[in-house]
């Protein structure tokens, strides 16, 4: 099959990164977009000449075919804000909440929404382009009930339930990692992490226990004690942040959906905390989710 033969467009557009899959009629995948062309890097919220520019001289017939997107790009930061679904949530009430318009070339669009979840009184989570990737991984693992893990900046803890979006939690390690690496004494003039396991571990370790500001510290007096070497702090604060994360787990299974490098850190570190685990990919996830929800609009 040629690009030619593109019958729609699956888009996942998020705050740093952009995905689109050049779809057929029989809903294989033709082809891949990827660019660094995330929300912070359309200027003038100029999403629509945005896209345009990214299909112009790849899709032959892209002013023909409908859009599917769904991340970010429906936030208050995105293309329209979408309202979220309520949860519990399931692939009908995102369908249901989808948001549909004509694109400037005339193709039809329409954005999936996220989900938010009130866990307290006036205590809310919510989530964008992860509900995409639990209905994906219904299908793809064949169960409806079962806990997962999407690793990231802001890691989601997700409980299905009845193939139901059932209740959610974000948990911002990857932001945290970046502010302590970039930001803070702990980590100046530090450099890249160097894969090290050891250092890995024992930050898996050092955060099942006490308060988290106070075991942060130990990436320094570590150091000062010859406990740890200075190359070894980064993958240790990543150890201890995955750790903290981690800690309250009590499900004896976990579904960790995401990109190779985080998801295998994850499972290191589930391994090392005896909790099984399966991996899975993230992008096969999202297309499959997608091409249920797209069956539930039309």
């Amino acid at each position: 099959m040629t690009l030619t033969q593109c019958s729609y467009v699956i888009v996942d557009w998020g705050t740093t990164n952009f995905r689109a899959f050049a779809m057929s009629n029989t809903n294989e995948l033709l082809a891949t977009k990827e660019l660094n062309l995330g929300l912070l890097q359309v200027e003038d919220r100029k999403f629509a000449e945005s896209l345009e520019q990214v299909f112009n001289g790849w899709l032959p017939n892209y002013q023909e075919v409908p859009v599917y997107m769904a991340g970010m790009v429906g936030s208050m930061k995105g293309w329209v804000n979408v309202d979220y679904a309520k949860a519990p949530a399931n692939s009908v009430a995102l369908a249901n909440g989808a948001y549909q318009f004509t694109l400037p070339w005339g193709a039809n669009a329409t954005i999936i929404p996220g989900v938010s979840h009130e866990y307290e009184h006036n205590k809310f989570d919510v989530m964008r382009g992860e509900e995409v990737q639990i209905i994906g991984l219904c299908d793809l693992v064949d169960k409806s009930d079962f806990y997962a893990i999407f690793p990231g900046t802001h890691s989601k803890h997700v409980n299905v339930s009845n193939s139901y979006i059932a209740e959610f939690s974000s948990y911002l390690t990857g932001e945290m990692y970046d502010v302590l690496i970039k930001n803070s004494l702990l980590g100046k003039g530090l450099s890249e992490s160097i894969g090290d396991e050891s250092a890995f571990l024992k930050g898996v370790e050092d955060g099942q226990t006490g308060e988290f500001t106070n075991r942060i510290f130990l990436a320094w007096t570590h150091r000062l004690f010859a406990q740890l070497e200075e190359k070894q702090v980064p993958d240790y604060l990543s150890g201890l942040l995955i750790g903290f994360e981690l800690k309250n787990i009590s499900h004896n299974h976990v579904y960790i959906v995401g990109g190779s490098h985080l998801s295998n850190l994850y499972q290191k570190a589930a391994n090392s905390l005896n909790i099984d685990s399966t991996l899975c990919n993230g992008n096969d996830c999202f297309l499959s989710g997608m091409k249920q929800l797209i069956k539930e609009l039309n």
